[in-house]
């Protein structure tokens, strides 16, 4: 192996993937945005270089493996985005909970102010 064999770039770009899967896990989809130049670059060098394909058949899974992370972010903003929607427009209360696990409401409040002077 020597120092321009492409190795290099196959490793940086494992590690990016691997990068890459983390933010999506933490809900870091601006993270994951920022790293999208970065990618493309890496991926334009392999494209120049010859590889075996068992060198990259596991970026190929990691790579596929982002996506369907990223999939079903989008499926989970939707469903939350949708459910929202649906708040607002019924105009009910709904419950949720914060990080720390306490109670909080969401939607429009009842009036319980006696409004008779």
């Amino acid at each position: 192996m020597g120092l321009f064999d492409g190795s290099g770039t196959l490793a940086a770009l494992d590690t990016l993937l691997d990068r890459e899967k983390a933010l999506i896990l933490q809900g870091d989809i601006e993270g994951v945005r920022r790293l999208a130049p970065e990618k493309e670059r890496l991926l334009s060098r392999i494209g120049r270089n010859r590889f075996r394909r068992e060198r990259l058949e596991n970026l190929r899974k990691k790579a596929d493996r982002n996506n369907e992370l990223l999939a079903a972010s989008a499926r989970g903003f939707k469903a939350v985005q949708e459910k929202l929607i649906a708040l607002r427009a019924a105009g009910r209360q709904h419950s949720t909970y914060d990080r720390e696990g306490h109670r909080a409401r969401m939607g429009k409040r009842p009036t319980d102010f006696n409004k008779r002077a």
